[in-house]
């Protein structure tokens, strides 16, 4: 099977925390730091995102648990 791409968006703190649950629970899951968006559109209102890949059967390497 191939890998699914994954998004969470929210505000920091959100993003932030459910990343680390899903981290701790998915093994095949690797999602980077949260960014703020950068459209202007939503200047003075911008989420955070984190985004990754999930890979069935896979238990995959990550740099860092930050």
């Amino acid at each position: 099977m191939g890998k699914v791409k994954v998004r969470i968006q929210g505000s920091e703190k959100e993003v932030e925390k459910l990343r680390k649950i899903l981290l701790d629970r998915c093994p095949e899951l690797i999602l980077g730091s949260p960014r703020k968006g950068t459209n202007p559109k939503y200047d003075g209102n911008q989420k955070f995102s984190s985004y990754g890949d999930f890979q069935f059967n896979s238990k995959r390497k990550r740099r860092s648990k930050k």
